[in-house]
């Protein structure tokens, strides 16, 4: 038995203290990793940053000698078996979905950025206990908790848990099937509990309706509502955080669409990807990166379906879920990175820029070209009897729920399987996952199909749609079109003090170029740059029936 402890005497350090009580294995070295990452970001975070005081005793409470072998690699001299405990402080100072925050109010950890991995123990089960003794209301994610204690079957399972301690917490519940789910909120309630209750039973009991089974007998939403603006989630087996903020901004009612948005993302996410979930990601690795292609499935099929089961359940109107899926098409209508990483590069290369704007143009979103490509292979499935998410659900049956890892192709074959033509297949494929085609017409297409126009518009911005340069409010260079004339004078950054057309085919730019100041000409074509995007439904088809069933 591995044990931790965790106890905050000084809220105010926003320090940690956490001690690790466990046997070492006889004759040889011990090794403590503390993760690089976390699930849900295929990105290093590199948690050691922040920690501080590392020391190792023994049973007799004596110093161990110890070394760093890497920034987030311990090992410890002592080779004969006798009990040791390592303590340390963990600086827990940043508020999002995946991290960690102690406060006068609350100590919020996630076990992943701050508890140890023993390399050689990762399945020896965990014990968890905490004192917080300024704090009264408390939730733990642990498979098994009872009071201020809590078991982890391994590290795996540690590590994807989460503990709020705070002094108030507002406990809802209601059931779905045979599950039970809690809904806690650190914050401010500015909304209709009793709405928001039949909004989270509703997408919650066709989900599980649509899969056959929920994973868990009991699934917590965690909400931090905030005072300031915030918009975050991350998944876990057997709950949800998500951070929103301003917790005010939820009297209005497209405020509240995002936040029952990444609810039920982030709880298709307890089928896809917390057990629907590619071979090299099972297990976690958390000691280094793990390289995947499969950010299609991960993100692009779960904010497809996210939003999707939205409409399904009648949380969302036909229009609201328009809106929303337009925001997703105009974000990928506003970038050009298609033309030269494909979504299985992007995917890959999520640990290097996959959450950072990056260089222009270099790469996709796997959230909003996932979910683009989503659509498409749902529609396409649609038309040949079947449906994405009998694909899923089949994905489940063969992979989640025995917690077997799949392979790409896997997927491919699971898509193939549900097509009559397997050419259309093998050609969507080659064309938009794993080339560089333009799929906007393919998207046209299959919208039609429903009776949806995917109408483009040129708004009175004539710097942006002649000129093909997106600027900020004040100005700044933004954005320029790779296809535009500017593309060959005007820089990101730039700062535009003046624009002037001085004839139908010139615009006249002055800019400052880090305190120089430019003037440039422009050559207008009849070419329009960056269109602005509605969804318009103009007629129910038959497919469209089907699609919103």
């Amino acid at each position: 038995m591995i044990e931790f402890q965790f106890s905050c005497p000084n809220p105010a350090s926003q320090l940690v203290e956490i001690q690790m009580t466990f046997d070492p294995l006889p004759d040889q070295k011990t090794r403590l990793q503390l993760p690089a990452w976390r699930a849900g970001r295929y990105q290093l975070a590199d948690y050691a940053q922040n920690i501080k005081g590392f020391k190792v005793n023994n049973h007799k409470n004596n110093p161990v000698p110890f070394k760093k072998i890497n920034k987030n690699t311990w090992e410890i001299d002592l080779v004969q078996p006798a009990s040791l405990t390592v303590s340390y402080s963990y600086w827990a100072g940043k508020m999002d979905a995946g991290n960690s925050w102690a406060d006068d109010e609350q100590v919020y950890l996630n076990f992943v950025n701050c508890c140890f991995e023993i390399l050689g123990q990762s399945d020896t089960e965990i014990q968890v206990s905490w004192n917080f003794p300024f704090l009264t209301q408390q939730v733990c994610t642990l498979m098994d908790v009872n009071g201020a204690e809590g078991k982890a079957s391994n590290f795996q399972m540690l590590a994807d848990s989460t503990l709020v301690a705070a002094k108030t917490l507002s406990h809802w519940t209601y059931s779905s099937e045979s599950t039970l789910f809690h809904i806690w909120i650190n914050g401010r309630v500015f909304f209709d509990q009793a709405l928001f209750m039949k909004s989270f039973q509703a997408f919650s009991q066709r989900l599980i309706h649509d899969f056959g089974e929920f994973p868990e007998k009991e699934y917590h939403f965690i909400f931090q509502l905030l005072p300031y603006p915030h918009y975050h989630g991350v998944e876990h087996r057997r709950g949800t955080v998500i951070t929103f903020g301003p917790a005010e901004s939820l009297k209005d009612s497209q405020q509240m669409e995002e936040l029952l948005g990444v609810s039920c993302h982030e709880l298709y996410h307890a089928w896809n990807v917390c057990r629907i979930r590619p071979v090299e990601l099972l297990p976690y690795r958390f000691g280094s990166e793990t390289y995947t292609e499969a950010g299609l499935v991960l993100e692009g099929v779960t904010t497809y379906m996210g939003d999707l089961y939205l409409l399904k359940s009648g949380v969302y109107s036909l229009e609201t879920y328009l809106r929303h899926f337009g925001k997703v098409i105009q974000r990928e209508a506003d970038s050009f990175g298609w033309r030269n990483y494909t979504i299985l590069e992007s995917s890959f290369d999520l640990w290097l820029d996959g959450y950072q704007s990056g260089i222009p143009d270099r790469k996709v979103n796997i959230y909003t070209r996932g979910a683009i490509l989503a659509f498409c292979l749902d529609l396409m499935l649609l038309e040949c009897g079947s449906s994405l998410s009998e694909v899923m659900k089949a994905m489940w049956k063969e992979f989640g729920k025995p917690f077997k890892g799949y392979l790409m192709e896997d997927f491919k074959n699971k898509v193939g399987q549900a097509m009559s033509s397997k050419g259309m297949l093998t050609d969507f494929f080659s064309n938009y996952v794993e080339g560089h085609e333009d799929l906007f017409p393919f998207l046209e297409q299959k919208l039609s199909l429903l009776g949806i126009n995917l109408q483009p518009s040129f708004k009175d911005n004539f710097l942006l749609h002649q000129a093909g340069v997106r600027t900020s409010s004040t100005g700044k260079v933004l954005q320029i079109h790779l296809e535009s004339h500017a593309y060959n004078w005007v820089m990101a950054n730039d700062q535009i003090e003046e624009d002037i057309l001085i004839s139908p085919e010139t615009l006249k730019l002055k800019i400052n170029r880090n305190n120089r100041i430019l003037e440039v000409e422009l050559e207008v074509t009849n070419n329009q740059f960056f269109p602005i995007y509605d969804l318009v439904l103009t007629r129910e088809t038959e497919l469209f029936q089907k699609w919103r069933k």
